[in-house]
């Protein structure tokens, strides 16, 4: 993906000292591509929400938006290191659901066999959901604004997938770093037959919304 360098939101961002509040390499990746350089800023909030109590739509909104407060919170404790410059932070959360079931990064081989066998054998959707919180401010923490939306991406399963294929794959550990426990630009994508929607969003950011978020939080056309 080549970066549209003379879009005007790349001279517009030039203003804005932008942070990444993850340590995930494949949504940094991602806004390399889109032709953005951001500066990670790794969140402390636990993650620790509960799955019962919310839809997966605010489960993934509450998440992203309490990584991106956690590194406001931390940054307008420390004005004399992030208060003298204009600042965009971005923050995402991803889960893969089905049958309302929110699955995160798997823990052990076990467990992450375990789920996408299940994840194979359902008759209903499985679906990738990420949410994205945008912040943006003036120097001194002034003009303050904010932006949030998600995207649902579905997955089309591969049902004809063996017992035996995905117990090999998960020795791999390629998925457990990842929601729902494989990966769709590695072996992962051998147990899908295809997907509805944004390809990115599977990855780790949904690309073309977070690009139309960024154009709309600083006010510059698309």
């Amino acid at each position: 993906m080549a970066p549209i360098s003379t879009h005007p939101l790349f001279n517009k961002i030039k203003d804005y000292k932008f942070f990444l509040c993850s340590t995930s390499p494949r949504r940094l990746e991602i806004l390399n591509q889109m032709g953005f350089n951001p500066e990670i800023k790794p969140s402390n909030f636990e993650e620790n929400l509960s799955k019962d109590e919310l839809s997966v739509q605010d489960y993934v909104l509450q998440t992203s938006k309490g990584k991106i407060d956690a590194v406001w919170e931390e940054m307008k404790a420390n004005p004399a290191k992030y208060g003298s410059e204009k600042m965009l932070l971005l923050a995402s959360d991803t889960v893969v659901t089905n049958e309302d079931k929110i699955y995160e990064k798997p823990k052990t081989e076990s467990e992450n066999a375990k789920v996408i066998k299940r994840l194979r054998d359902s008759d209903h959707p499985v679906e990738v959901i990420s949410a994205v919180w945008l912040i943006s401010c003036d120097e001194g923490f002034t003009n303050f604004k904010s932006e949030s939306f998600t995207e649902v991406t579905e997955i089309i399963m591969d049902k004809t997938v063996t017992d035996e294929f995905i117990d090999a794959y998960c020795k791999t550990q390629e998925g457990w770093e990842v929601a729902g426990g494989f990966r769709i630009q590695g072996s992962g994508s051998l147990m899908m037959k295809g997907i509805n929607g944004d390809y990115f969003n599977v990855v780790g950011l949904p690309n073309g919304k977070t690009f139309k978020g960024i154009c709309k939080i600083l006010d510059c056309t698309l």
